[in-house]
């Protein structure tokens, strides 16, 4: 089975037939989107620098989404609060993190922190992740140990139903 392309997933995420569908809906001519998907299942993402500004705001309209978030979604990438992810490449702000529970626990932390308004540089990922290396692995592994008996127990409450007080 082939690996579905970028844009065959747009045209599936529209409920769209195929891409004659997709260029009568966005207003990009047939002959450009066929290129684009080429050129995207051959030489990847990098090639959308050469895409016309003119067709990526018209694709992104066609998905109620600014040109921004479009090219977002087309390079793999996710923004939150300001932070600028990529669950495909596991970097934050840019920076490539190697170990999958560090990413996604590092990912938690700053999300947190998002939201009251602290939205970290490159160089400063790169300071937690370089301080993060010198915390001791039986150290981290207590702090995973309690965070997830307070997950567990979070979701025992939750579970929950009061009594009935009559």
């Amino acid at each position: 089975m082939e690996k579905e392309t970028i844009l065959g997933t747009l045209i599936r995420q529209l409920g769209l037939s195929g891409f004659q569908e997709l260029a009568r809906v966005s207003g990009v001519p047939l002959r450009t989107l066929v290129r684009y998907d080429q050129q995207l299942a051959k030489e990847g993402r990098k090639t959308i620098s050469s895409w016309k500004a003119e067709n990526i705001i018209k694709l992104a309209n066609t998905l109620n989404k600014t040109p921004g978030e479009f090219l977002d979604w087309l390079l793999g990438k996710e923004r939150y609060n300001g932070l600028l992810v990529s669950p495909v490449d596991q970097t934050i702000q840019g920076v490539p993190i190697s170990d999958h529970l560090v990413y996604e626990e590092l990912l938690n932390a700053l999300l947190i922190n998002s939201n009251l308004g602290y939205v970290p540089t490159t160089k400063d990922i790169e300071e937690i992740l370089r301080k993060w290396k010198k915390i001791p692995k039986s150290t981290l592994k207590e702090i995973r140990k309690n965070y997830m008996y307070s997950v567990i127990y979070s979701l025992a409450q939750s579970q929950l139903k009061p009594t009935n007080t009559k």
